[in-house]
């Protein structure tokens, strides 16, 4: 049974961001000291044939013996109306694990499209995307995500948001927020107002 996960997106049969991918898993078996057991998203990505044309997700599942199942499937966006604020009390999700049963559990509790939690009021993520916030001048995202997402690394080093510790009783300052992930890059998207949070 796989025990992580990466999803990739494949625009127009281009895998992108593929070496912050690497990264991660790089960072994930050498965690549970598996490195000599390395899984190679190049190698992988190289014998799939992708789709030419349109927006995939590419699910590249493995486990820590160097196993790996890869699935592409087309992609869509979600549609969210509203979020609600979570207290996840302490749980972890410092590395893509494919068990999510209690993040999916406490989205499925809240009522709402998507949640945004947060630990003892310290904003972490939604619940498949990190979350970057406007305050009329700069975009920030919180210091200590849930999980360090590629695309949330990409857009740091590339200069465009910035970390900062957050709490939920700033969230007023902010005129608005973005969630992002690997299928959503920054022009991609949604523009949401603030006020669609839930306290």
């Amino acid at each position: 049974m796989s025990q992580f996960f990466e999803s990739i997106r494949v625009n127009d049969g281009i895998a992108e961001n593929l070496s912050f991918h690497q990264f991660r898993v790089d960072r994930t078996l050498k965690a549970f000291d598996a490195s000599h057991n390395s899984i190679e998203l190049a190698k992988i990505v190289q014998q799939l044939a992708l789709p030419a044309e349109g927006l995939f997700k590419l699910r590249i599942s493995y486990d820590l013996n160097g196993n790996y199942e890869a699935k592409c499937n087309p992609y869509q966006y979600r549609q969210i109306n509203d979020f609600a604020l979570v207290d996840i009390k302490g749980h972890r999700y410092d590395y893509k694990y494919a068990n999510r049963d209690w993040i999916n559990e406490a989205l499925a509790q809240s009522g709402k499209d998507e949640i945004m939690m947060h630990d003892a009021g310290f904003i972490k993520d939604c619940s498949y995307t990190n979350i970057v916030f406007y305050d009329g001048a700069n975009w920030y995202t919180p210091h200590s995500p849930l999980l360090e997402g590629t695309q949330r690394t990409k857009l740091i080093q590339e200069g465009i948001i910035i970390t900062k510790v957050l709490h939920v009783d700033e969230l007023p300052n902010f005129q608005k927020f973005k969630c992002i992930n690997a299928m959503i890059g920054w022009e991609d998207a949604i523009n949401y107002p603030t006020h669609l949070i839930n306290h």
